[in-house]
């Protein structure tokens, strides 16, 4: 397809070149004589990057001059509201009259930059800043092709109409009643990139297996993966493009799913529907929401995340609920221990959660009692998982950065209460313990060049080479027996995979690779 760029490592000198401008936030600065706001939105279709956090532009006195004049000025305009969004990012400036053409996206977190060529450029197009009206430019979706990367946009949200309730409220006030587009390409004249990455949505987070055999998974571009039990993947949508980070099956009249995602997105799925459907969210506060847990009879719980700033809201009614903080964490950086993560998962009686810090608390929704387990030796946590069976099983280190050959792994069948620790197969431990359904425990590690597959049948006192697995891929075993993988889709192609016999042996399923594209370019490059 024509108009496809390649991610670039970022140097710190590349990052901002030559004369360039950091254009002032109108919602801190407020009005700047001669220049007008303006406000674009960009969704990552990608696990390349984690986002962008800057975005340059070129300034042209002259519509439509072919090249920038000498010494004018170019500009930069950074992510709003930063602590919300994972793939979704608003950005907002003071810009004066001109022409403006995006030239690179940053994402500072990855240390990669797409930098456009004159093609991807032109296909954009340039937006026009004129008079004293705010300028909406709508959504603009990245998204792989093969190894390359396609930048288009949107034709669903041509305006940030939907998204500016969800930013802090001086932003929705400055672009009230601002109407969209300022394109010199109308979005439905332009490269068809939205329509191809909604056909290739990448993700797979929150596996869960459904009564019926099908599984689901929240993954990107507002979509559901949906695994009918033949091995055939199809996509539940909902009308908008944010990311969603967590599905949950629930048994309600109007609702079998629950699905939640960035800048609080709420959505239900209708038994036998076609589609999502927005939930009012109520008096939740503008985050992310990153799990939903709990019932009609129970009330709901929905972890929520706004930078590094966790709550924990229940609310007695879903629709239009009044959300009241029941546990709040702190999951800020730290120099000594590094990031910090955050785990929720069902149990029997209600959810349970963690931090790295720990401890293990978990949730009766009966009682609405807490009760804390200590994490084995009061390590750090750096991985949990919850099996079928009820096992679970932490990867723990302790401290300061240390894991390896410093990690254990511990398991347990009373939800922490007792631990017991598991001798790993492998020099260097990345993962915890998963048990399959019929009691076989997996667990993965190996050299950098090739991990592996080890299985115990005897609770993990054995192991044995089970099969050779690949880094950066993430099983998820299920009820039934079925193993699903997926890989973080960190290098542009993203697969999904099955096993029948425990991990043995795998089948892509779906992959968002572009045979098509790929022949093409092989026959481009032969006839060189």
């Amino acid at each position: 397809m024509r108009g496809a760029a390649r991610l670039l490592a970022l140097s710190a000198t590349a990052a901002l070149t030559g004369c360039t401008t950091m254009a002032t936030d109108p919602a801190k600065t407020g009005p700047v004589a001669g220049q007008v706001p303006v406000i674009l939105s960009i969704t990552s279709n990608t696990g390349q990057v984690r986002g962008t956090d800057l975005i340059h532009l070129d300034r042209f006195d002259t519509p439509g001059a072919a090249t920038a004049a000498a010494g004018s000025q170019s500009y930069t305009l950074r992510r709003v509201a930063a602590g919300i969004g994972r793939d979704t990012a608003a950005f907002v400036g003071n810009l004066p009259p001109g022409e403006y053409e995006l030239t690179q996206f940053l994402d500072l977190g990855t240390h990669k930059s797409l930098r456009l060529g004159d093609s991807q450029r032109a296909a954009l197009g340039r937006f026009t800043v004129a008079g004293s009206t705010a300028v909406d430019l709508g959504r603009v979706i990245i998204t792989p092709l093969n190894e390359k990367v396609l930048v288009g946009q949107s034709t669903s949200l041509p305006s940030n109409r939907a998204l500016l309730p969800r930013l802090p409220a001086d932003y929705a006030r400055l672009f009230a009643g601002t109407a969209g587009q300022a394109w010199s390409v109308a979005p439905e004249a332009a490269l068809p990139v939205e329509r191809y990455a909604l056909n290739r949505p990448v993700g797979a987070d929150c596996v869960t297996e459904l009564a019926d055999g099908r599984v689901v998974a929240a993954s990107r571009l507002g979509a559901l993966l949906v695994r009918a039990t033949d091995g055939r993947w199809s996509a539940l949508r909902g009308p908008s493009l944010e990311s969603l980070l967590c599905v949950s099956p629930v048994a309600l009249p109007d609702a079998d799913l629950l699905a939640v995602g960035e800048y609080g997105t709420l959505l239900r799925h209708a038994p036998n529907g076609d589609k999502l459907i927005p939930v009012d969210t109520g008096n939740l506060p503008p985050g992310d929401l990153v799990r939903i847990e709990g019932s009609a009879g129970a009330g709901w719980y929905v972890a929520h995340r706004d930078g590094s700033a966790l709550t924990i809201f229940r609310s007695d009614r879903l629709e239009a609920g009044d959300w009241q903080v029941v546990a709040r964490e702190s999951l800020a950086f730290s120099f000594w221990h590094g990031g910090v993560g955050f785990w929720m998962w069902p149990t029997k009686d209600g959810f349970g959660y963690s931090t790295s810090a720990g401890p293990l608390r978990f949730l009766d929704f009966a009682t609405r009692q807490w009760r804390e387990r200590a994490l084995p030796d009061n390590r750090r946590l750096i991985d949990i998982r919850h099996s079928p069976t009820g096992l679970l099983s932490v990867l723990t280190s302790p401290g300061g950065g240390m894991g390896g050959i410093f990690a254990k792994v511990h398991t347990s069948l009373d939800g922490g209460e007792h631990w017991t620790a598991i001798e790993s197969p492998f020099k260097v431990v990345i993962s915890p313990v998963t048990q399959l359904a019929n009691g076989t425990m997996l667990m993965y590690g190996g050299a950098m060049t090739q991990a592996e597959l080890q299985s115990s049948t005897d609770n993990g006192k054995t192991w044995s080479r089970l099969a050779d697995y690949q880094h950066g891929q993430v099983f998820h075993a299920l009820k039934s027996g079925l193993l699903v993988d997926a890989d973080l889709g960190q290098f542009g192609i993203f697969d999904l995979r099955s096993s029948g016999d425990g991990g043995r042996h795998w089948k892509i399923e779906y992959t968002t690779f572009d045979r098509a594209f790929y022949e093409q370019q092989k026959a481009r490059d032969g006839n060189k």
